[in-house]
């Protein structure tokens, strides 16, 4: 019984583990994505490069 109790500690420390790891990147790149400011002189694409979707 004692087996099975530590595996199901290890299990449920691990989906822990993993769920913080997801959460912090979330985080961490919601932050990064907010802050983010193009360059002034950023000019917008002229050839096929365009992702509007109209060709």
């Amino acid at each position: 019984m004692t087996r099975i109790n530590r595996l199901l500690h290890q299990l449920c420390s691990a989906k822990v583990l993993i769920v913080c790891a997801l959460t912090m990147t979330l985080g961490v790149n919601s932050a990064v994505a907010k802050g983010y400011q193009p360059p002034s002189d950023q000019k917008p694409p002229n050839d096929y490069s365009d992702s509007s979707g109209v060709r």
